[in-house]
């Protein structure tokens, strides 16, 4: 009986190796071709308000005025913010939006950045300010009412926006000078607020936005717990940089309270780094043949996807510095493409089965999980099959990456030559739409990994 049964088991280890017996078509290794300057969800950032066509520009940046989107308690006016941040401008250019809520910009005049019925429903609590950042109102953020109502603010936001694929990022604002987490206390406004109370701000994001679409300013707890990003708004002086480095991968001391803040090494794994540059130094300066290699590589310890909106605008820098500014934007965030493919049938399915070795050259993800777009065409390229692939995108770091995919359909193809393209879709326009690292025959964003006979 037991010899019967070690027989039987020979015999079905043996029908399973036969049916996984490959039948090869292709083998093919693919040279990677210079990297791409520009591409989706990765690039420099443009001021929502100006718009401009620029091929630098992948991101929009877009503060929220609460006094504009929320005139009345509960009235959302979105009309209002897309008309002046040309949201519809910008889709048709294939550029994405980044969302910032700024409570408090300082100006050369007082006034007030919340709605008039929100500062009489808090009692006026907070501090009527005028200090070196200017003149302005800074809110009471430990007020209740003030707290119930940026909940119910950014819950309309998600509704609005957390599905639309134009909305990539938002940088978690809310609070302080700019939204940037800081107050100015010479100013006479109370020290900036504990995690106890900041933290709340941060899960009203988490409570209805997705986290790797989150940045926050400065390294927290809640942060690294939740896997969420970090924005620099003082990118690329080397000192200022290097501390903000520091706390990312130490933690450090705050400034504003005194509580000590957690660091969140490797952050940019799950979800972006980004920022913009110093005003402190002109555009320039960056790209200078002196400063550059500071910038570039400042860039990669932040592995950073984008900058902006202070940062060069197209044909603005020229000559040395204009080389320089696409090598930076061809270094940032990520870089794909497909160094080797496979394809077979086994002996006893026709169906086609293909291997894609994909490799990121660049810094970071994608942070979007797009689908792979496939193609085969005939000797006379036309399109004889197509389907989409789902992909971890937003998973895949620097590295290599296997995706092995059946291609159902195909066992009927006659005999015949073939070649198979892939590329990956932008969900803003539903095609092939990312310019891939591919030393391969091109058809706009299709690529050639591929061709064999049948």
């Amino acid at each position: 009986m037991l010899r019967r049964s070690w027989i039987l088991l020979g015999l079905l280890l043996s029908v399973i190796a036969l049916l996984r017996l490959r039948i090869p078509l292709a083998a093919t290794e693919i040279p990677a071709s210079d990297k791409p300057v520009t591409n989706p969800m990765k690039g420099l950032t443009a001021w929502g308000e100006n718009y401009r066509q620029d091929p630098y520009v992948s991101f929009a940046y877009v503060p929220v005025y609460w006094d504009e989107l929320e005139p009345r308690q509960g009235e959302y006016d979105f009309a209002a913010l897309e008309e002046r941040c040309h949201f519809e401008q910008w889709r048709a250019d294939g550029v994405r939006l980044i969302l910032r809520l700024v409570p408090d910009t300082p100006t050369q005049e007082p006034h007030m950045d919340i709605p008039q019925w929100l500062y009489d429903a808090m009692g006026g609590a907070g501090t009527w300010y005028h200090g070196d950042y200017g003149e302005g109102f800074s809110p009471d953020y430990e007020n209740q009412v003030f707290r119930q109502a940026h909940r119910a603010l950014i819950a309309a936001l998600a509704q609005r926006y957390a599905d639309d694929p134009q909305v990539a990022f938002i940088e978690l604002g809310s609070l302080g000078h700019w939204g940037e987490w800081h107050v100015d206390t010479d100013a006479g406004i109370a020290p900036f607020p504990t995690q106890e109370i900041t933290d709340a701000y941060v899960q009203d994001y988490l409570d209805v936005f997705s986290p790797r679409q989150l940045l926050l300013r400065r390294p927290y707890k809640i942060g690294r717990d939740y896997k969420l990003g970090l924005y620099n708004d003082s990118f690329g002086l080397p000192d200022s940089h290097q501390e903000w480095l520091s706390w990312i991968a130490e933690g450090y001391q705050s400034d504003q309270n005194g509580e000590w803040l957690a660091a969140m090494p490797d952050f940019w794994l799950s979800a972006p780094s980004g920022g913009e540059f110093s005003p402190r130094q002109e555009d320039s300066w960056y790209f200078s043949s002196a400063q550059f290699p500071t910038s570039l590589s400042l860039l990669e310890q932040s592995h950073t996807t984008f900058l902006g909106p202070n940062a060069p605008a197209y044909g603005e820098l020229s000559g040395t510095e204009e080389e320089n500014l696409r090598t930076l934007l061809a270094e940032m965030g990520y870089t794909l493409r497909v160094s080797y493919c496979e394809i077979w049938r086994t002996v006893f399915s026709s169906t086609l089965q293909i291997e894609l070795v994909w490799e990121n050259t660049g810094l970071a993800p994608l942070y979007a999980d797009w689908p792979i777009a496939l193609e085969l065409r005939d000797n006379n390229g036309e399109i004889v099959w197509s389907g989409r692939a789902n992909a971890s995108f937003s998973q895949w770091g620097p590295g290599r990456h296997r995706v092995r995919l059946s291609l159902p359909g195909t066992e009927t193809l006659p005999k015949g030559s073939y070649s198979l393209w892939v590329g990956i879709v932008d969900p803003l326009t539903e095609s092939p739409g990312v310019a891939l690292q591919m030393e391969t025959d091109q058809d706009g964003a299709l690529y050639c990994a591929a061709t064999f006979s049948l």
